[in-house]
């Protein structure tokens, strides 16, 4: 094999003096490189050869036995792979010498970026980032990611680490399937872990490591779609609902103050008394920024949220405008909410979010772009999974439609009986002769 004046041969051979009990060989290589360098390696084939199917002329195994053809299919993936190995390090224009081309070959970091050595200074970088402009959450989310590779790659592939450049999109559906099969994730979760892995892969592509992310164009299986908003009437049931625990309560309130407000739960904690601001024409607004991308969030409390803040004003002892509680808690709470208000339904509190954008806002007219901007989001978009259409919207908005259209316009002759029909043209017959041609075409076509 000829390229840039570089040739490269493979020799297959048994190990003879090496034969397990069964009387299997192992099977060598040896990699020849002449041109600007010249030398050789030796390698292991990782495998078994009967010696008595074995022909050295052919470096194949004679016969049409199941046995010799698999061996064979064996041996025609790893040349064609050896040789992949090859033209990329020619194409890379750097001198290279047949170790290095079996270091290529068998995936050894030496040469080549590899797959957890990359996730590993991706972490350490994000890491440093943690309290700037990252959460310290997602960081723990990425180190729960690597460990879930480094045990697919150990168990499933059998070596320590994989080259960039060898991964493709069976690895990523095997892997896909991994997820769901040895740890039981659920759609959502193992589109969490693949979308990282695939950061990883743009992240590779941005640095020169690799031309183009292997798994572009992946599609997994996406999660059901659930309602992530409440009804009008299911929250009044919230609302209304008896409760005699005092953190049961709380979390009630703190969840309808989210409803009508529409700011998250990390942004709650967040937000302190001089966070509350009476404009001149008395009314009041929240005024602050959010945590996750940093833009403005202005939201005016209603008759609800205001009277929310004001009952539990004066209960935080470090300023902050609302006694919040852990996000354990509250998960714990809610369920016990959803009991005694008879869903068959388990609520988080980020639906609150979502029923803000759908139920109190969209519902009663509020335009996208107004939600938009109330809801902090940079891109409408976003707020699009927050505000959902509902039916009754659709109804409500086509009503609205037919009583504005109702006296605009008028179709003349409306109110007349129908005119004579002249012709019925479904009645018609085909011609005799075109029926022929389409007959003589149909049993063409069956034939």
């Amino acid at each position: 094999m000829m390229s840039m004046k570089t040739e490269m041969k493979v020799l297959l051979y048994l190990k003879r003096n090496g034969q397990y009990e069964q009387g299997m060989c192992p099977l060598m290589g040896r990699i020849s490189i002449k041109g600007h360098c010249n030398s050789t390696a030796q390698f292991s084939c990782k495998v078994k050869v009967n010696p008595k199917l074995w022909n050295a002329t052919s470096q194949r195994c004679m016969g049409k036995s199941k046995v010799a053809t698999t061996t064979n299919r064996e041996i025609e993936k790893m040349l064609l792979l050896i040789r992949y190995r090859f033209d990329e390090l020619v194409e890379a224009g750097k001198k290279f010498c047949a170790e290095d081309l079996k270091n290529a070959f068998q995936g050894i970091a030496s040469v080549q970026m590899t797959l957890l050595r990359l996730y590993k200074i991706h972490n350490e970088e994000f890491a440093q980032r943690v309290g700037v402009n990252r959460a310290e959450s997602s960081y723990y989310q990425y180190t729960v990611n690597y460990r879930r590779l480094e045990e697919y790659i150990r168990t499933q592939k059998k070596v320590s680490d994989l080259p960039l450049k060898q991964l493709d999109m069976t690895f990523i559906e095997d892997y896909a399937l991994y997820l769901q099969k040895e740890w039981k994730y659920k759609p959502a979760t193992k589109i969490g872990h693949i979308k990282a892995l695939s950061k990883l892969m743009n992240m590779a592509v941005y640095r020169g490591l690799i031309p183009a992310n292997p798994f572009k164009g992946f599609k997994t299986q996406q999660p059901e779609q659930k309602k992530r908003y409440l009804e009008m009437d299911e929250l009044k049931k919230i609302m209304t609902v008896e409760l005699t625990k005092p953190n049961c309560i709380l979390t009630r309130d703190l969840f309808v103050f989210s409803a009508f407000t529409g700011i998250c739960y990390c942004d709650m904690c967040n937000l302190k008394e001089t966070s509350l601001v009476q404009m001149a024409d008395g009314t009041y607004w929240i005024n602050t920024c959010r945590q996750k991308t940093g833009t403005p969030e202005n939201v005016r409390l209603m008759d609800i949220p205001l009277a929310i803040v004001r009952k539990y004003k004066g209960m935080t002892d470090d300023g902050k405008l609302l006694p919040m509680l852990a996000d354990g808690s509250i998960r714990t709470h809610l369920r016990r909410i959803a009991e005694k208000c008879g869903f068959d339904f388990y609520f988080s509190f980020h639906q609150a979010r979502h029923t803000f954008g759908t139920t109190i806002c969209l519902g009663n007219g509020i335009p996208i772009e107004t939600i938009s901007k109330i809801m902090g989001h940079r891109n409408i978009n976003i707020t699009q999974h927050y505000a959902k259409v509902t039916e009754k919207k659709i109804a409500d908005d086509v009503s609205g439609l037919g009583f504005c259209l109702g006296s605009k316009y008028a179709l003349n002759g409306a109110t007349l009986p129908p005119s004579h029909i002249l012709k019925d043209m479904s009645r018609r017959k085909p011609r005799p002769r075109r029926r022929k041609e389409a007959d003589k075409t149909l049993s063409t076509i069956k034939q």
